[in-house]
This record gives structure tokens, C-alpha cells and sequence, in this order.
């Protein structure tokens, strides 16, 4: 026998490792969420969600998918969680911010639309997300601070 014969057999068994490997993942399917308008201006403006997703053998997705933001309000009936079902593998709803100041002696927070706002999608162990943009507030932004120097 060849001396170097386990330098033959080495790729032999790291192929054979990387096929047993290949189908571990769990595929559940994909699902993909997009938005109509990626910027919004934070002044009650709306977007529209669209949600796809399609299941594991390639057929349309059934069931909820869960919709989560950290500020916002997903849905007309606002909130920063929503719930909607999917209707032959689609589901749609809405999504808005309004800048608002809070109340620190109430407990009730502010209500910041600014920077990227990701709005992420759940559904069936398969997640996705999408950002919307909120412009920079300035003197000349309707809800702006004024500056330093306004009225100046």
C-alpha cells in the first residue's frame, strides 16, 4: 500500500462530514415584508406593510404573522405589536408615527419618530424586517425644537 494513503482518504472524509452537515438546517419557509414609502415625515404619515411568506414546501403561507416596533403604531388600531393573517400566502396593514412629547410625572413616555425605525416581522420561526425613515427634526420641520436661535 501507497505510504501517503491517508493523505488519499483525508478529502474522501471531509466531503462525506460536509454531505451529512448539508441537510441539518430546518427549513420553515421564507416570508419578506416591504413597506410602500420607506420615509415618512413623523407627523402622523402612514406607510403600508405588505407581507409574503410561503411555507416550507413552496405553497402559500397560512396562519399569523406577528408584527413588533419599538415606536409607532402598527395597524389603524395603533399599538407597537399587530397581529394580521395571512390570505393565500399575503397579509397587509399599516404603519405610522407622530412625534409626541411625554409626560415624565404620568409615566407616559415620548413618542420618538426619528432616525430608522425597524418594523420586524414573526411567522412560523421564520423572521424578517424593514426600516422606515424619519427625518432630522429642525427649526423649519413642523414638531422642530425651533434651535438655539429661533425667533432670533
Amino acid at each position: 500500500m501507497h505510504p501517503n494513503w491517508k493523505f488519499a482518504v483525508l478529502p474522501l472524509m471531509l466531503g462525506a462530514a460536509l454531505l451529512a452537515c448539508a441537510g441539518s438546517d430546518d427549513e420553515k419557509g421564507s416570508l419578506e415584508v416591504t413597506v410602500s414609502q420607506t420615509r415618512l415625515n413623523g407627523e402622523g404619515q402612514s406607510t403600508d406593510l405588505y407581507i409574503t411568506a410561503i411555507d416550507e414546501t413552496g405553497k402559500a403561507g397560512t396562519g399569523t404573522v406577528t408584527l413588533t416596533t419599538k415606536t409607532g403604531d402598527l395597524s389603524a388600531a395603533g399599538g407597537l405589536e399587530a397581529k394580521v393573517d395571512l390570505q393565500e400566502g399575503k397579509a397587509s396593514t399599516s404603519y405610522s408615527c407622530t412625534r409626541a412629547p411625554g409626560n415624565a410625572d404620568a409615566g407616559v413616555p415620548a413618542k420618538e419618530c426619528k432616525g430608522t425605525v425597524s418594523i420586524r416581522a414573526e411567522w412560523n420561526g421564520v423572521k424578517d424586517s424593514v426600516g422606515v425613515t424619519f427625518p432630522k427634526l429642525d427649526a423649519g420641520t413642523p414638531g422642530g425644537d425651533g434651535g438655539t436661535d429661533a425667533g432670533l
